[in-house]
């Protein structure tokens, strides 16, 4: 099996959850930047950097999906069953095409909370 074909069945599964992961943490070090006493004199456009990140992260999900997919396809003639590597490709790709959209979606939510609050405040 090729390097690129192993790295496309990875990513396809994995893709999207690192997305949202790096998103999130980005997420979470603009709204401290913001809400600090040292961050309140800086004026961080949190909304502009949230957008962005959000982009940027969503971009790389639904590039996960593609990978996911086309790994999918690359072995549509195998089963989960069959033995590897063939049997792995059938299956990762069924992963990533199943939790690529619920990481995209989460990352829509996880911007939207940002945007549609105020970043600085209690819960």
């Amino acid at each position: 099996m090729s390097l690129s074909r192993r790295f496309l069945q990875w990513f396809g599964v994995l893709g999207a959850a690192f997305s949202w992961t790096v998103f999130h943490v980005f997420g979470f070090a603009v709204a401290q930047a913001t809400c600090e006493r040292a961050g309140l004199g800086w004026s961080i456009a949190t909304d502009g950097l949230t957008t962005a990140g959000m982009v940027v992260a969503a971009a790389i999900a639904l590039l996960a999906g593609v990978a996911a997919v086309i790994t999918y396809r690359g072995a549509r003639d195998a089963t989960h069953d069959d033995p590897p590597p063939k049997g792995r490709e059938q299956f990762l790709g069924v992963v990533g095409m199943a939790v690529t959209p619920l990481f995209l979606f989460i990352i829509v939510m996880d911007g939207s909370g940002v945007l549609a609050g105020s970043v600085c405040h209690q819960s």
